[in-house]
């Protein structure tokens, strides 16, 4: 069969398959993939069809229920990770100016203060935690009993195996100072010029894991959090869904705690089913008792 043969093949997904793509993916993620969506998936999965010298999707399908380990592949073939250090500025600037100062007075220089305990749930290729922990290192730095620990939590195994890395190309780090740059970073030379790698400090602020914010599992997150960031991410969730797993982030702050959805992003804040929540910013909610 021609290579020109198989494409054509590839980009027939019909309406049966396409079904039971939508059903996997929603029973297994809660990603609602709506019709519109049908080009994208025919896009990624043609890539991974290719790789197995498969011609339908109807093949793929069957090796994927043949397979138990290509469930995994299948998953990040179809997630989407579009992100960037600093993204979305003014919700660290309110970390800075406003929480963490709030935070901080309730503590008695003196005694010093506690572990600040953060979740960035979707962290995609690892810019969204590593912008925290830089953000949190240099606010918290020389003040006497403070700590950080950040959870960092995607579905995608291959973006997340990236995070852990730290190593990002120069114009994946052009949105970060020259000043944040020169303090968090390692320049690399020789046959690494050009990429720059988080340094240990901040790596050890972080824990990445795998993480299914659709599961109706209970979250493997350990203590309470002061704040989560979920950006971007409910956009892709149906609103049972959204509800679902914006009871159990309520679940898992502590009181008073803070919520940063994406700029497209909101709560009904009329909505029970979803916990208490009060807007304090655009897109920054912060849980009620």
């Amino acid at each position: 069969m021609s290579a020109v043969t198989v494409m054509q093949n590839n980009n027939k997904l019909g309406p049966e398959e396409f079904g039971e793509i939508r059903r996997l993916v929603y029973e297994s993620i809660g990603v609602n993939l709506t019709e519109p969506k049908k080009a994208l998936v025919v896009s990624r999965l043609s890539r991974r069809l290719k790789e197995l010298r498969l011609d339908t999707f109807a093949q793929y399908l069957r090796y994927l229920k043949s397979d138990p380990q290509e469930i995994g592949t299948f998953f990040n073939c179809l997630t989407t990770n579009v992100t960037s250090f600093f993204r979305e500025a003014h919700h660290f600037e309110y970390l800075q100016n406003t929480f963490l100062p709030a935070l901080e007075s309730n503590f008695s220089p003196k005694t010093g203060g506690r572990k600040i305990r953060a979740w960035s749930a979707g962290c995609s290729t690892g810019e969204e935690p590593y912008t925290l922990a830089m953000v949190l290192e240099d606010y918290f730095r020389g003040k006497k009993g403070w700590g950080v620990d950040i959870l960092a939590s995607d579905i995608n195994t291959e973006t997340l195996e990236k995070a852990r890395r730290g190593i990002y190309r120069r114009q994946e780090v052009k949105g970060i100072s020259y000043d944040y740059l020169r303090k968090h970073f390692k320049l690399g030379a020789g046959p690494n010029q050009g990429l720059f790698k988080v340094k240990e400090n901040l790596q050890k602020m972080i824990t990445f894991c795998q993480l299914n914010l659709a599961s109706l599992e209970n979250y493997p997150v350990g203590d309470p959090f002061d704040f989560i960031f979920c950006r971007n991410v409910f956009i892709y969730f149906d609103k049972p869904t959204r509800a679902r797993v914006l009871r159990r982030f309520h679940q898992h702050l502590l009181p008073g705690g803070l919520l940063f959805l994406g700029h497209s992003e909101s709560i009904d804040l009329t909505d029970e089913e979803s916990g208490q929540w009060r807007s304090v910013k655009h897109t920054v909610y912060e849980k009620l008792p």
